[in-house]
């Protein structure tokens, strides 16, 4: 039987939903720094009650602009990769299947549905593929 990669991707896909990853398309620290300086600039401002006025305008000034900036990992492999980074992805998936008796990705997709220690292997390697290899950073 022939394996369509396709349906393991969808697989990682569902995985990496399921466990609710996403990256950050840009910056975090941009919102962070956001809030902080116009918490401090109230402060300065109008002292306490400017710090806590300043800090609820940065924070929703940070929320504001960072709507849009978070994307599910899951929508990346979907959508998003190339031949090339699917290749790539999965030779960094079968590379850390290798240790657990996973020789072939035809046997891979049926494993890995019934297998907690082949799903946290596999979820590593997206996690260090996706941070390696698309520079994109994860987020809890």
């Amino acid at each position: 039987m022939v394996l369509n990669t396709n349906e393991l991707f969808d697989a990682i896909a569902i995985l990496t939903q399921e466990q609710n990853m996403r990256v950050t398309v840009k910056q975090s620290a941009k919102g962070a720094l956001i809030c902080g300086a116009s918490c401090f600039v109230g402060g300065l401002v109008a002292g306490p009650v400017g710090m806590a006025v300043g800090g609820t305008v940065g924070g929703i000034s940070a929320w504001k602009m960072s709507q849009g900036q978070f994307k599910p990992v899951s929508e990346i492999i979907r959508n998003d990769l190339t031949a090339r980074q699917k290749e790539k992805l999965m030779e960094h998936i079968m590379a850390s299947v290798r240790d657990l008796d996973v020789t072939d990705a035809a046997i891979l997709l049926p494993m890995l549905m019934g297998s907690a220690s082949i799903q946290q292997a596999v979820l590593s390697s997206v996690v260090t593929f996706v941070g390696k290899e698309l520079n994109l950073q994860m987020v809890n």
